[in-house]
């Protein structure tokens, strides 16, 4: 009988820490989505260039020959809410943006939808969440 108290006892706190780093883990992501919605907010474009993935900032920076702006500008492109045409915005134009969802992919990744309001349009857009270590990292379209 004490045998199978310990074994339960023992159970319960290695299930306990499992989901108290579970939790750890998405309370990192959600303050790094935090951070990343207020950048785009304050329209900061070198700090929502710190929040891209790193090595997709340096690819995408050789492709488009160091423009950072544009590289910004084109992470907000997706599709029109009411007539589903491809729109891009400019940073500097985005009234609003909140996550309309979050698909946990089978590579462990994360692709977040947003819903980006400008005071002419709103759009849904992808990105995809990238973790090195314990680094978050934004990716949008290649090329």
């Amino acid at each position: 009988m004490k045998l199978l108290f310990l074994f339960q006892l023992s159970f319960l706190f290695v299930a306990s820490s499992c989901f108290s780093q579970e939790e750890k883990i998405a309370d990192a992501q959600q303050k790094y989505i935090k951070q990343f919605q207020e950048a785009v907010m304050s329209h900061s474009e070198k700090k929502v260039f710190k929040l891209l993935d790193k090595a997709y900032r340096k690819e995408q920076l050789k492709f488009l020959q160091g423009n950072r702006t544009q590289l910004v500008d084109e992470m907000f492109g997706g599709s029109d809410m009411e007539t589903n045409d491809f729109r891009n915005i400019k940073l500097a134009n985005i009234l609003k943006i909140e996550v309309a969802e979050v698909i946990h992919e089978k590579n462990g990744m994360f692709k977040y939808i947003f819903r980006i309001k400008t005071s002419d349009f709103e759009i849904f857009t992808s990105l995809s969440l990238n973790k090195k270590g314990k680094k978050y990292g934004f990716t949008g379209a290649f090329g």
